[in-house]
């Protein structure tokens, strides 16, 4: 089968290198045997299209932009057609955000309101749905304020990614700046974004929480931490929220490097594996959880044969693992084996700072 993967690139940092300037939303196509069909193609022009999402159809395509310094992020809502075999994208609308770059967005439950966050403003915004999957004026916006500890990064709140709960009931809101990751209660009847102070995480000073991913099973959750090389491992339950269980290494002990920048997250089907990527090592580690008790045991990490994979994926079939490189432009794809780990299929050089990745 193969397996049909949108990619988002930066479009305001092309250079002259071997790889193809990025323009904006691209098609990647990848065989069983992980081999990568023909050249990426282009399906829309957007700028710096940095984070997608889909409804549970396939039918519908959500991508935020993250222009370039000061410029205002803009959201654009696509049909996916599928006919013959082939992909493309039709716009349905595009609505400028409130705020700067845009770096991750997410559909609520009943799919009718889709939630976006901007980093350099740290707000996270509500924009409801309509029928057709067209977007609607923003509806509410919250702003984190605060600071932390690494002056360079943390001279202000950077909320960095929006996830809903497995119990569909709240968000859990992952802010950079403040080491907190922030929960709200959501209503998809209205959009109507409502603070619950009482469940807030503090996380530890100076850690920077980038990106969460609950376990299939509810049970857990894992918070990759962007300034101190760690993984943060969380127990959860609906009435309780997030506590914090332990914190384990996101380097190979063999690995010394100061600045590292933990990215992604994902969390296998089976429950059984975590990965997350490494910015600096340029590595996917592969955790064991168990499952009894939601710890991680880190059991390996493996080269992303390139620098600073931003962003990584598990195909729906969980065979494959998918990553990009943002800085040397390449795509590798790995056979994920019975145990949960990677074995390197194909590296190529696809086009210019790819940084999203969606399988549709």
């Amino acid at each position: 089968m193969e397996h049909q993967i949108l990619l988002g690139c930066y479009t305001n940092q092309n250079k002259n290198t071997e790889a193809p300037k990025a323009e904006g939303i691209y098609l990647l196509t990848i065989g069983e045997d992980g081999s990568l069909k023909g050249v990426p193609k282009l399906l829309a022009k957007q700028d710096s299209p940095s984070y997608f999402c889909k409804n549970r159809e396939g039918t519908r395509l959500y991508a935020v932009s993250e222009p370039g310094e000061g410029e205002k992020g803009y959201i654009c809502a696509y049909r996916i057609l599928r006919e013959e075999g082939t992909v493309s994208l039709e716009l349905i609308n595009k609505m400028m955000a409130a705020g700067r770059g845009l770096c991750y967005c997410a559909l609520d439950g009943p799919e009718t309101n889709l939630v976006v966050v901007s980093y350099p403003d740290s707000t996270i915004q509500s924009y409801p749905l309509r029928e057709d999957g067209s977007l609607r004026p923003m509806f509410c916006l919250r702003k984190h304020v605060g600071s932390g500890p690494v002056l360079d990064r943390q001279e202000s709140a950077h909320a960095h990614c929006s996830v809903f709960t497995p119990d569909g009931q709240h968000m859990a809101v992952c802010d950079l700046g403040t080491d907190t990751i922030y929960m709200y209660s959501f209503l998809s009847d209205s959009g109507k974004i409502h603070r619950a102070y009482c469940m807030n995480v503090q996380c530890p000073a100076g850690s920077g929480p980038r990106h969460i991913a609950f376990s299939k099973d509810g049970r857990n959750a894992y918070v990759t931490c962007e300034l101190n090389n760690q993984v943060l491992v969380m127990s959860f339950d609906g009435e309780n929220g997030l506590k914090l269980q332990e914190r384990v290494n996101a380097l190979n002990p063999d690995f010394d490097i100061a600045v590292n920048y933990p990215s992604a997250v994902r969390v296998a089907h089976d429950d059984e594996s975590v990965y997350i990527s490494n910015r600096g090592e340029d590595t996917i580690a592969h955790y064991r959880r168990d499952r009894e008790n939601g710890r991680l045991t880190m059991l390996k990490s493996y080269s992303t044969r390139g620098w600073y994979p931003r962003d990584f994926i598990l195909t729906e079939d969980q065979k494959l693992l998918v990553a990009v490189n943002q800085l040397s432009d390449n795509l590798v794809v790995f056979r994920i084996g019975e145990g949960g780990e990677p074995e390197l299929l194909e590296e190529k050089v696809i086009v210019q700072k790819p940084i999203a990745l969606l399988e549709i």
